[in-house]
């Protein structure tokens, strides 16, 4: 008990130094001049300067949001289950604190370059922005060539149902291996945005996503391949 409220003061710590710093980002695009600007302490915008984030950067959001929030359900089936492992629940825990707060920021995001779009539409669709957002500047579409269809490593819902019914050793076991592979699938979209976005937030958060969850598998695999 003493190290799960270690753990958990520490997860918390760094969620909240993760909320803040994404909170900052959030404001942050490309080119400063003309970007949707997001205060953190109000979300509201300038929409009179508003720039368009592109296809890749909206898609990546609109994809990171659902299988953050498939990782936030993983990770409480194995916090309910009996005989897990210290170790692997404080993981879980801080998945869910990260993972929360990445979510949140996410969706700031959203409503911020929402409230952005101008409703006039002399003001879109110009130069390079034509084939970043829908017609009459509404919001990007295309997400079927690199948005949820390219979810990887999401669990189905049989292996959920199977988390779910699991105790002990084997829920987590499960958890560990189910974890890994979603954590790769986010990996790989957040290398695309990384490589291909040009929004500022969108790439930052791709960013954290590689160095965070890149250490998370480490750490995962170390307990799939440790003693139980």
């Amino acid at each position: 008990m003493p190290h799960r409220i270690a753990a958990t003061g520490v997860v918390l710590a760094v969620s909240t130094a993760l909320v803040g710093g994404a909170a900052v980002a959030l404001g942050m695009t490309v080119p400063a001049t003309s970007a949707p600007q997001a205060v953190a302490s109000s979300g509201m915008t300038d929409a009179a300067t508003a720039a368009y984030p592109t296809v890749v950067d909206h898609c990546y959001i609109e994809g990171m949001i659902p299988h953050h929030e498939q990782a936030l359900e993983l990770s409480r089936l194995v916090l309910d289950a009996d005989g897990v492992r210290d170790r692997t629940r404080a993981l879980a825990e801080f998945i869910v604190a990260d993972q929360s707060g990445e979510i949140q920021t996410m969706r700031a995001w959203q409503d911020a370059w929402r409230r952005a779009l101008p409703t006039d539409p002399e003001h879109t669709g110009h130069g390079a922005h034509a084939a970043a957002v829908a017609p009459g500047g509404g919001i990007p579409s295309g997400c079927d060539d690199h948005g949820h269809t390219e979810m990887k490593g999401m669990a189905t819902v049989e292996q959920l149902a199977a988390l779910d019914a699991a105790e002990g050793a084997a829920a987590d076991r499960m958890f560990l291996e189910l974890m890994i592979v979603h954590h790769e699938g986010a990996l790989v979209m957040a290398e695309r945005v990384v490589r291909d976005g040009t929004n500022a937030f969108a790439r930052t958060s791709g960013k954290h996503v590689l160095i965070e969850q890149e250490r998370e598998v480490a750490a995962m695999t170390s307990l799939v391949e440790g003693p139980p």
